[in-house]
C-alpha cells in the first residue's frame, strides 16, 4: 500500500521554550596535574605577547597602534565556553574581527590592551586548583578563568604578511594578463576606511585609515582601486586594485560608486616592479586582510562524442505544466531542444555562442530517462528549459561583455530574477567551476555570492563539483575496499572547485554508469569527479549521480547519452553532466508538491532517501565515501514522496525564533512496541536550515547551528524524568566512538552544517518506554546570540520503519497522530498551510 509523505499542519504548536545551553560549572584546566607545563606555556605566551606588541610599536609611526592578532586556540578548546574572550581577549580590551581556520581567532588589538593580557596571563595560578564537588561527591579542578582561558590558547601571533598573500607574484603577472581576470588584485580590509570627513571619529584608527589611501596615492599614475559591491552585512570589504598602462592620476574609491563598471578601462600593465612595489605596500598594512587573485570561470566541461544516430525527443503537451529548470551556461540549440524551450536570456551575440555544453544538460534535463534507461534513471522524463546563456566561447569575449567574474555573476543574478519572475523557474543548473580549490578555511566570493543570489530569489542552485583533467584523473576505482583506501591516499589535488562549497546550494559529483564491462565498476565514483569536503563542516559534495565513465568502453563509449546541438546522439562524462539528473528532480519535487515549496524541504527531501552507492558501503570507506559522494545517490522522486505502508515519514517546516524551540512530542507506533515497552524498528532524521553566514569568519561562517534530536524518555529508579538521544549522526568513522570535543564534532558529527542526518537501528527494541520526542534547537557562536529577528527556516523528516517491512506502521502511528496532531499529504498540504 502507498503511504505518502505526511507534512505536520501546525507545527508552530509545538514551540517552547529553549533549554539554554549549560554553563557556569567549572572551567577546564588544560593543564591538570601539569603545572610545570602550564609554567612553561605561561611563559611561551607572555613571550608571544610581548613580541607582537613590539612588533604594533614598530608599525605606529607609519600606521598608528592598531593591529590585528591571530589567536590560535589547542585542538580541545574549539568549543564556545572554552574561547579566551572573557578574562583575556574581552570586549573591553580586543574587537572579534573574524576568523582564519577552525579555532583561529582574529583580534583587532594595541600595545596597551596587549599589557593588559599579558598581566592577566602573568595573574594565572601556578597549580591545578580543586574542590569537592557534593553533587558528584568527588574532588574536581575548579582553575580561574585566567588560568583556564591561558590553557586554551596553543600560540598568539600577529597577523602578518605571510596571512595576507599566498601566491607568487610572477605567476601573478601571468594569470592577471588572462582578460578574463580583469587585470586586478582582490583585496579583503579588516574595515572599510570612512570618508576623510569622519576621520575625526575613528579615533586611534584614524592613522590607519589615513596611511591606507595616502599609500594607495604614492604608488603613482595608472593605478585604479574600487570597492566592489556589498551585498550582505557579513561580507568582508573588499576592493579591486588594478594598475594599468595609464598617465592618468591614481583613481581610489573607498566606497561603491554609480556606474563604476561601465567605465573604458585602460590597458592592464604587466610590469613586475610596479607590481612589486604594490604587493609590498599592500602585504605591510595591518588594514590589509587577504590579497587574491581573481576566479577565472570555466565551465565543468566533460567529454563529449557524437554518434549518428539521432536521438528521440519526447513532445512537448503545452497544455500540461511541466517541471521547469534554468540552465546556466553557454546556449541551447534551437535544432535540438527549441521546442522544451520556455524563455530565454541570451546577451550573447551569435559569434560568441557555443551550445554544445549546454545542449548537452538540456538534454539529459528533458530526456534523460529514455536516452540512459532504467538503470541510470527512472524519473519521468519532459522539462522545460529556461535557456541562460551567458558563458561566451572565449576570454576575449568574457571580458569585452562583463570585465570579470563579479559582472558575469552580476548577469547570472539578472538572469536569475528575471526566470523566476516571469517564468516561475527555482531551479537551476549552473555546471561551472572557477579554477581554484576550495580551502578548508576560507568560504569564497563566489560561493558567498551564489548563497546571496539563492537567498534574496529564492531558488535552488545545483553546481558541478568539479572534474580532473584527463593527464590528472584517478585510476578506475578498484574491486575492494583496501585498494580503494590506496588510492584515494595517493591521489593529490583533487579537491572541489569554488563555488561547490555553497551552503545554501548544492553540489554533485559524478559515478559511473552501471552496466558498462568490467573494467567499470557500477556507481563507483568516477576517476575525474573532485572530491571534498572543502570548507570544514559542511557535506561537499552534497551528492553523487552518474555522469559517465572517464574511460569510454566500447561500443558503449562514456556511457551517458544526451544530445548534441544538431539533435544527434551524444555520449559524454563529467561531473557537469551529473548535476543536471539531481536539478531535474529538485524541479519535479517543486512542480508535484502544491504552493511554494522552502528550499530546506527540497533539500531534505533529496538527503533524506540518498543511499551511499554500494562501492563505496563498506564500512571501512565512510569518510571516502561523504568526500566523494556526500550523502549518497538521491532516489527516484516516486520513492521520495511515497513509501510503503511498513514506515511513516513526517515532515516539519517551520522557523525557530530567538529562545524558542520546537518540541515534538507522540508514542512509538505501538506495532512496533514490545515486552517491557521496547521499542523497536529503525529510524532516519534529515535536518536541512538556513542559518546565517558571515564570511568574516572563514571556516566558522556558519553562525547558528540547528540541532534535531530524536529522544526516548528516561524514568529513574527515583521516578525522575530525562530524555536521551537515541540516534547518531551518519558518516561518523567505523569505530563508532563518541567524540567529545568541538574539534571532532564538527569534523564526524557535522556540528555547525546546515544539513545533517542521523539515524538508527533498534531490532532488538530499546529503552522501557513508548514515550519519545522530536527537539529542534539551536546554539548560536557567540554569547551575544545571533539569531536573527525572522528566525531560522528549517525542515526536519523523520522515517520510522519495521525493519522486517510486515507491520503497518503507516496506519497505526497516522491514526496515533490524528488524535492530537494535523498531518496531511505533503503534496497537497499547501491548501491549508502557510509554509511548505
Amino acid at each position: 500500500m502507498a503511504s505518502p509523505v505526511q507534512i505536520v499542519l501546525n507545527p508552530n504548536n509545538f514551540s517552547e521554550d529553549r533549554d539554554k545551553p549549560g554553563g557556569g560549572g567549572p572551567k577546564t584546566d588544560f593543564f591538570l596535574d601539569d603545572d610545570t607545563g602550564f609554567a612553561a606555556h605561561r611563559q611561551n605566551v607572555l613571550k608571544q605577547l610581548a613580541d607582537i606588541t613590539a612588533g604594533l610599536q614598530r608599525q605606529a609611526p607609519a600606521f598608528g597602534p592598531v593591529g590585528f592578532v591571530k589567536v590560535i586556540l589547542r585542538r580541545k578548546a574549539w568549543a564556545k565556553s572554552h574561547r579566551p574572550l572573557h578574562a583575556l581577549f574581552s570586549e573591553r580590551r580586543t574587537r572579534l574581527v573574524g576568523n582564519l581556520d577552525l579555532g583561529e581567532l582574529i583580534v583587532e588589538a594595541t600595545p596597551q590592551a596587549l599589557a593588559e593580557i599579558a598581566a592577566e596571563v602573568a595573574r594565572a595560578e601556578d597549580h591545578t586548583q580543586r574542590r569537592f564537588n557534593e553533587r558528584t561527591k568527588k574532588m574536581e579542578a575548579v582553575p580561574t578563568p585566567r588560568r583556564s582561558e591561558t590553557g586554551a590558547i596553543e600560540s598568539v601571533e600577529l597577523y602578518g604578511a605571510g596571512d595576507r598573500r599566498q601566491f607568487d607574484l610572477d605567476q601573478a603577472v601571468v594569470w592577471l594578463s588572462n582578460p578574463k581576470t580583469g587585470g586586478q588584485y582582490e583585496v579583503e580590509l579588516f574595515e572599510i576606511p570612512p570618508v576623510p570627513a569622519n576621520y575625526d571619529i575613528a579615533g586611534f584608527r584614524r592613522q590607519l585609515f589615513e596611511s591606507f589611501t595616502a599609500g594607495l596615492q604614492h604608488l603613482g599614475t595608472g593605478l585604479d582601486v574600487h570597492a566592489l559591491p556589498r551585498r550582505v552585512g557579513g561580507e568582508q570589504p573588499t576592493y579591486a586594485v588594478r594598475l594599468e598602462q595609464s598617465a592618468q592620476p591614481p583613481i581610489v574609491r573607498m566606497l561603491p560608486s554609480v556606474g563604476e563598471r561601465g567605465r573604458e578601462i585602460a590597458p592592464f600593465d604587466p610590469n613586475r616592479d610596479r607590481h612589486a612595489r604594490l604587493i609590498k605596500f599592500l602585504e605591510s598594512h595591518p588594514l590589509v586582510k587577504k590579497i587574491e587573485l581573481p576566479g577565472v570561470i570555466v565551465r565543468s566541461e566533460g567529454v563529449v562524442r557524437t554518434r549518428p544516430q539521432i536521438a528521440t525527443i519526447p513532445q512537448r503537451d503545452r497544455a500540461k505544466a511541466w517541471p521547469r529548470v534554468g540552465v546556466i551556461d553557454g546556449g541551447i540549440s534551437d535544432a535540438a531542444l527549441g521546442e522544451w524551450v520556455v524563455g530565454r536570456w541570451d546577451p550573447l551575440a551569435a559569434q560568441d555562442m557555443d551550445p554544445g555544453h549546454g545542449t548537452f544538460i538540456g538534454g539529459i534535463l528533458v530526456a534523460g530517462s529514455a536516452l540512459n534507461g532504467p538503470q541510470t534513471s527512472t524519473d519521468a522524463d519532459g522539462v522545460e528549459l529556461y535557456d541562460i546563456a551567458v558563458y561566451p566561447n572565449s576570454d576575449n569575449a568574457f571580458a569585452t561583455y562583463y570585465r570579470d567574474l563579479t559582472g558575469f555573476l552580476d548577469e547570472v543574478e539578472n538572469a536569475v530574477a528575471q526566470a523566476k519572475a516571469q517564468h516561475g523557474v527555482r531551479v537551476f543548473n549552473f555546471s561551472m567551476n572557477v579554477q581554484v580549490l576550495v580551502s578548508a578555511g576560507h568560504y569564497s566570493k563566489v560561493a558567498s555570492r551564489l548563497d546571496y543570489i539563492a537567498d534574496t530569489h529564492d531558488v535552488l542552485i545545483f553546481i558541478s563539483a568539479g572534474n580532473l583533467n584527463a593527464n590528472a584523473g584517478r585510476p578506475e576505482w578498484p574491486a575492494t575496499p583496501d585498494m580503494a583506501l590506496q588510492l584515494m591516499a595517493a591521489s593529490q589535488n583533487d579537491g572541489i572547485q569554488v563555488p561547490a562549497e555553497s551552503a545554501r546550494n548544492v553540489s554533485v559529483g559524478a559515478l559511473n554508469p552501471a552496466g558498462l564491462g568490467a573494467q567499470s565498476v557500477d556507481h563507483a565514483p568516477a576517476r575525474y569527479s573532485r572530491r571534498g569536503p572543502g570548507l570544514r563542516a559542511l557535506v561537499k559534495p552534497d551528492f553523487a549521480f552518474t555522469g559517465g565513465s572517464g574511460t569510454p568502453m566500447q561500443p558503449l563509449g562514456h556511457g551517458l547519452y544526451s544530445v548534441g546541438p544538431n539533435g544527434s546522439l551524444a555520449d559524454g562524462c563529467g561531473t557537469s553532466y551529473a548535476t543536471p539528473f539531481i536539478a531535474k528532480q529538485a524541479a519535479i519535487l517543486d512542480s508535484e508538491i502544491e504552493g511554494e515549496v522552502s528550499r530546506e524541504t527540497l533539500i531534505a527531501l533529496l538527503t533524506h532517501h540518498a543511499q551511499t552507492p554500494v562501492p563505496l558501503s563498506d564500512k571501512t570507506l565512510n569518510v571516502i565515501a561523504r568526500q566523494l559522494c556526500g550523502h549518497g545517490m538521491t532516489a527516484p522522486v516516486a520513492s521520495v514522496l511515497e513509501g510503503g505502508d511498513h514506515q511513516i515519514t513526517l515532515v516539519f517546516a517551520t522557523r525557530l525564533e530567538k529562545d524558542r524551540q520546537m518540541n515534538f512530542r507522540f508514542s512509538w507506533p505501538s506495532c512496533l512496541v514490545g515486552p517491557g515497552n521496547a521499542c523497536r524498528g529503525s529510524a532516519r532524521l534529515t535536518l536541512a536550515s538556513s542559518p546565517p553566514l558571515d564570511q568574516r569568519f572563514g571556516a566558522e561562517f556558519t553562525r547558528i547551528n540547528v540541532e534535531a534530536a530524536l529522544q526516548q524518555e528516561q524514568i529513574s529508579r527515583g521516578g525522575e524524568v530525562s530524555w536521551k538521544g537515541q540516534l547518531k549522526p551518519l558518516y561518523l568513522p567505523p569505530s563508532g566512538i563518541e567524540h567529545p570535543y568541538e574539534a571532532e564534532r564538527v569534523e564526524h558529527g557535522m556540528k555547525w552544517s546546515p544539513v545533517k542526518t542521523s539515524g538508527a537501528t533498534m531490532p532488538k527494541g530499546r529503552g522501557a518506554s513508548t514515550n519519545w520526542r522530536l527537539v529542534v534547537s539551536y546554539l548560536s557562536r557567540t554569547d551575544n546570540d545571533e539569531m536573527p529577528d525572522e528566525g531560522v527556516p528549517f525542515t526536519a523528516i523523520l522515517t520510522i520503519s519495521d525493519q522486517k517491512m510486515e507491520q503497518p506502521v503507516f496506519q497505526v502511528m497516522r491514526q496515533q497522530l490524528l488524535q492530537s496532531v494535523q498531518i496531511a499529504d505533503i503534496r497537497t498540504a499547501a491548501r491549508v498551510v502557510s509554509r511548505v
